[in-house]
């Protein structure tokens, strides 16, 4: 008898304990006082309104949100930006799309013949800018003679 009346309490408390351990479901509004009136929060949307007392009636207006304008302006722009991608008939979204091996679309390392072929134009103006500014060597050679 003893053993039943201890294993009733120890199942009353485990049945029991978790629901005392469940806190009160907040409810959708929180209240604080803001001035002559409250300040709103909906707490499933985030939304802050300011509520005052006008002749008797409550009423609440809603505050501007920068956030909202902020997400409409993303919107929009990439929405111009999937549609300038599609004008110039470039893949992606603009969302910083990179293939398997780590490297941005459309980009890619010059080969050695490029780099042979880029420091050739390179060292070909190099000569043309330096006998721009150099008189020729030729004229000195005379004027020592």
């Amino acid at each position: 008898m003893r053993i039943f009346r201890f294993s009733g309490v120890v199942l009353a408390t485990l049945i029991a304990f978790p629901a005392l351990a469940q806190e009160a479901a907040p409810g959708r509004y929180t209240m604080t006082p803001a001035g002559e009136g409250m300040l709103r929060l909906d707490t499933q949307t985030g939304e802050v309104s300011v509520c005052s007392n006008v002749s008797g009636n409550w009423t609440c207006a809603s505050v501007p949100d920068d956030r909202i304008a902020l997400e409409n302006e993303i919107n929009r722009l990439n929405a111009e930006n999937r549609r300038l991608r599609v004008e110039l008939g470039k893949p992606g979204d603009g969302g910083g799309e990179v293939d398997p091996e780590g490297k941005t679309p459309g980009w890619r390392l010059p080969n050695d013949r490029e780099v042979a072929e880029f420091r050739s134009f390179l060292e070909k103006m190099m000569r043309e800018l330096k006998a721009l500014i150099e008189p020729p060597r030729e004229d000195k050679q005379e004027k020592q003679l």
